[in-house]
């Protein structure tokens, strides 16, 4: 009768290690899954940075081009890239970024809302060939004038997608 209990014992300690090495091969699994998962989602993050640095830069650039430079004229005055109250005229095209006139050619989104004393632009770009956007606006007011740049960049342009990330950069000079 000893000999029998000795034989099952050796099934059930079989068992329970072979139990115990699935559990950690599925716990290790699980972390593997979620760590992918994770530096999917810092990736992704990191376009829709790029991106929204992208777009500000981009204004910067025009910015400090046609108001500081001079180098942006209509009638033979000096004229901002980005409207400032409804008195101004900003420019209606020839504002490139990213090869594309974010001021006139389709598919650029330039919009301008305007008071007597302040007026925001709003603008759009894509980066083809890949799906990353931005969306900035360009805020002045004031006298002297304070500019509020603030550029949304996407990971994708497609805007009910589930893992669409965005972030924001605001630069105020």
């Amino acid at each position: 009768m000893n000999m029998k209990v000795k034989k099952g014992f050796t099934i059930f300690f079989a068992m329970l290690v072979g139990s115990l090495s699935l559990a950690i091969g599925l716990a290790i699994y699980d972390l593997t899954v979620r760590e992918l998962d994770l530096s999917s989602t810092a990736t992704q993050s990191q376009y829709a940075i790029y991106a929204a640095d992208t777009g500000a830069e981009c204004a910067l650039y025009w910015d400090f081009k046609c108001e500081m430079l001079g180098e942006c004229t209509s009638n033979g005055a000096a004229n901002s890239a980005f409207a400032t109250s409804s008195k101004s005229s900003p420019p209606s095209a020839d504002v490139f970024c990213n090869s594309i006139d974010i001021a006139g050619g389709p598919p650029a989104a330039w919009t301008v809302d305007s008071t007597l004393t302040s007026a925001e632009t709003t603008f759009s770009i894509t980066f083809a060939p890949q799906p990353y956007c931005a969306t900035v606006t360009v805020a002045k007011s004031g006298d002297p004038v304070k500019t509020v740049i603030t550029s949304r960049g996407y990971n994708t342009c497609t805007s009910g997608a589930a893992t669409r990330l965005e972030r924001v950069l605001k630069v105020t000079y």
